[in-house]
Formats: C-alpha cells, sequence, structure tokens
C-alpha cells in the first residue's frame, strides 16, 4: 500500500482556501493523509465545518483513492476521517484527547469511540494529536486488531521532538506502523515544522517529511506471530478507571 504524507500549510479559519489547498497538494498514492484540522487550523474558535466531509468524498471518487483528514465536526469535535475511493466512510473519529493545556478541552467536546477497520489489507485506526501521549488508546486498539495507527496533528516546533519518540514508541510497543502527519507553516501562537513519519513495526523510521512511502500489509502479522509480545499483556492486571 503506498501512502502520502502531506504537509499542508493551513490557511487560518478560511475552509475554502484550504479545500483548495488540499486538493492541489493531493499526490498518486492509495491513501492519502492530511493533517489535523486541516480545513480551519488549529483554531479555538471553531466553527462546525459540513462541507469538508462532503469535499473529502467528492474528492476520493474523483481521484479514486482514499483519504485521511481533520475537520471540526459536530460538537464540535475535532475529527479524523478516512473516505475510501467510492466516497463512503470507512471510519470517523472524534478525538479522544482534546489538549486541555491549549484550551482545547474548553472548546471542543472529546470523543468516546475509537473506531478499528479494514484498509488495503491492514487493521487501521485513527488517532489525532494529543492523543499521541496516551499509550492506552493505542494499546486498546492493537488488542482489537489494529496493525496500522494514522496519527494526524498540529504539532508545534517546541515540543517536536516528543512527536518523533512517541511515534516510535507507538509502533514498537503495538508492533504496528505508525503514520504520522503534521502541518507546516504558522498560526497566530505557532511555528509547525511539520517533521512527519512513517514508522514500521520495529520503530524504524521509513519516511521523514512529506512523501509516499510503501507500507508491507503483512509485516506486522509476521512480527507479532515471530515475537508475540502482545500475548503477554495483562488486561486482567492493568485495566482503565471508569
Amino acid at each position: 500500500m503506498r501512502v502520502a504524507l502531506v504537509e499542508t500549510d493551513t490557511a487560518w479559519e478560511d475552509p475554502a482556501a484550504n479545500r483548495a489547498r488540499v486538493e492541489a497538494a493531493l499526490p498518486d498514492a492509495d491513501v492519502a493523509v492530511f493533517p489535523e484540522l486541516a480545513f480551519s487550523g488549529f483554531t479555538m474558535a471553531p466553527r462546525i465545518d459540513r462541507d469538508a466531509e462532503p469535499f473529502l468524498r467528492d474528492l476520493a471518487k474523483r481521484r479514486r483513492m482514499h483519504l485521511v483528514a481533520g475537520y471540526v465536526g459536530e460538537g464540535p469535535t475535532n475529527v479524523s476521517v478516512c473516505v475510501a475511493p467510492d466516497g463512503s466512510v470507512l471510519a470517523r473519529y472524534a478525538k479522544l484527547h482534546p489538549f486541555t493545556f491549549a484550551g482545547e478541552s474548553a472548546h471542543y467536546r472529546r470523543g468516546n469511540e475509537l473506531p478499528v477497520f479494514p484498509l488495503l489489507g491492514f487493521r487501521a485506526s485513527l488517532f489525532v494529536c494529543y492523543d499521541l501521549r496516551f499509550p492506552e488508546a493505542f494499546r486498546d486498539a492493537a488488542l482489537r486488531g489494529s496493525d496500522l495507527f494514522f496519527v494526524i496533528a498540529n504539532w508545534p516546533d517546541l515540543r517536536i521532538a516528543h512527536w518523533r519518540t512517541l511515534l516510535q514508541a507507538r509502533a514498537i510497543e503495538n508492533q504496528a506502523y505508525a503514520v504520522g502527519v503534521n502541518r507546516v507553516g504558522d498560526d497566530p501562537g505557532h511555528h509547525y515544522p511539520g517533521g512527519s513519519l512513517a514508522v514500521d513495526p520495529l520503530g524504524a523510521i521509513l519516511l521523514e517529511g512529506a512523501g509516499t512511502v510503501a507500507l508491507d500489509a503483512t509485516a506486522p502479522a509476521r512480527l507479532r506471530e515471530k515475537f508475540p509480545a502482545l500475548e503477554d499483556v495483562r488486561t486482567d492486571r492493568y485495566t482503565l478507571a471508569p
């Protein structure tokens, strides 16, 4: 499967301009992944974007490819969606962990569902930015069969070293691919350096920055069979508190 990591420079709170930027940046791949809140930027004045998903569905059909991107959903919520080439929605995910440090939790409702869905031979799951700091969410997905994590982000340069380390950690500990796509450019408060990564199930970086990478759908299963660490997870001992 060929996955394109697309680092857009998001126009601040301008959905129409960003739809044009997303379409212009679309490469040739099986799956193209765009950043968090790709049509608005990481705004704390969210306006529900009811045009985002119809636009992505139409674009996926016209370009005959899968798309992953983020937008302001109902609630409002910080949403990541995966759309298929026929325009259907394979998965829709609302960010489990709004970024309280930046005030996100005061403006966006947190999600409660973590879908795991089939995608071109993989079992995929969607995450958004700050979710990356919560390994229990990724472990939950992995124990339900996920072997490919898409993490879309607006991750600023102040903490970019954490982004790289945490993506590798989530891949290693769950024996899964981790594809993290970060925006570039500036908003009123931060600079975003890109630094998108595709990490294999052993933690090796396959691609850094924007570009296209080939992922092997058989690799996670082969590693999990050869080194079955996930079978030793003590779900009887450590569970999430209510």
